[in-house]
């Protein structure tokens, strides 16, 4: 049994995975904070699915790039699990998750998250059946360079995460190539994240609990102000 853990936005997402099964997923968009949700919707999650934490056999989490809080609490919680079961934690791409939204799917699928001042974390994937492929790495740039590039090329292409939603209008005016994902299929879930690192788990490929760390691809706001105002940057 797989519980996975999605934190990198503002939804609240976890999930449990057994064998092929979805046993149970659990995604929420109140804009409440993950320190006040997260634990609570394992624990709901885990007394509703009737599944026991000796259960378990290994955990998976976002790690990023996304929100810089919601990533660290999502983290932290994860890595404190799978040290307190002693089951091995396996962290996927924020990217990547959302592209196993849409398995199966022929358009390309361009994943945007929110990077703030106009700017997204872009990636683009395509699925060949059940295989996944990276035709762009995660790679920061403004949201309508990315746009600009993806009409230049002249293909069908979905869009998905953060970055997508805030940029809606632009998506849907720009070109009849471009499509909006569906309410279900744009945000990134739990589900997809037990998917995608179901694959490592079954070839025994796991991260260490202790030196796992988000994928920010960035400096924190706070840490760029912190820079300008005291000359340095803040102790670690």
């Amino acid at each position: 049994m797989l519980l996975a853990i999605e934190t990198s936005s503002l939804v609240s997402s976890v999930a449990l995975l057994h064998d092929d099964t979805l046993r149970a997923e659990l995604t929420i968009q109140a804009r409440l904070t993950h320190s006040e949700q997260l634990m609570p919707h394992i624990a709901d999650m885990l007394d509703k699915a009737s599944v026991k934490k000796s259960q378990i056999d290994g955990v998976a989490v976002a790690v990023g790039p996304g929100s810089f809080t919601g990533l660290r609490i999502g983290l932290a919680t994860a890595k404190g699990l799978s040290f307190a079961w002693n089951v091995p934690i396996v962290g996927v791409t924020t990217p990547v998750s959302l592209a196993w939204n849409f398995v199966g799917v022929s358009d390309r699928i361009c994943t945007l998250i929110d990077a703030q001042k106009g700017n997204v974390y872009a990636g683009v994937y395509r699925w060949d059946r059940t295989t996944l492929t990276t035709e762009k790495e995660i790679y920061i740039a403004p949201r309508t360079e990315v746009l600009d590039t993806l009409e230049r090329e002249g293909q069908p292409v979905v869009f998905c995460g953060d970055g997508s939603l805030k940029g809606r209008r632009d998506i849907e005016g720009r070109s009849p190539l471009f499509r909006m994902a569906p309410p279900t299929m744009v945000i990134p879930r739990a589900g997809s994240v037990a998917l995608a690192a179901n694959v490592r788990f079954a070839a025994g490929d796991y991260d260490d609990c202790m030196t796992l760390t988000p994928s920010y691809l960035r400096r924190s706001e706070a840490e760029v102000l912190w820079e300008k105002r005291h000359g340095g940057a803040p102790c670690q």
